[in-house]
């Protein structure tokens, strides 16, 4: 199992960023909520802050309370020097990290628990 809180935090904190900057009487300030407000779902939409390794397959959680299983056997994870991806093989050019990148120190560790329940890994 693992989580994130930058990616738990960042996607609501941009959405209430959209509607401080909404509130204030600058010019342009309604271009800069909505792109603001867009990155905020566009984010919490394809980036799990939480994820789990199962026998079955991995369970991801996203913010706004979005959940997302992916079986084993349609599921390819590539782990790499910078963070996990799980590719569902509905979408083979687009993933799921299931780290941030930014302070994932265990990728030995998530391997092995990858290779141990069966994955396939890339």
């Amino acid at each position: 199992m693992g989580t994130s809180v930058f990616l738990r935090c960042w996607p609501p904190g941009m959405v209430a960023f959209a509607v401080v900057v909404l509130m204030g009487t600058g010019s342009g300030a309604g271009l800069y909520a909505v792109v603001f407000a867009l990155c905020g779902l566009v984010a919490a939409r394809y980036l799990p802050w939480r994820f789990a390794v199962l026998d079955e397959g991995i369970a991801l959680w996203f913010p706004f309370g979005r959940r997302l299983f992916l079986p084993r056997e349609a599921v390819t994870v590539r782990v790499g020097t910078n963070s996990a991806v799980a590719y569902p093989q509905a979408y083979r050019r687009f993933g799921y990290p299931l780290t941030d990148g930014l302070v994932e120190r265990r990728h030995a560790a998530l391997q092995a628990v990858l290779v141990e329940h069966g994955f396939r890994l890339a």
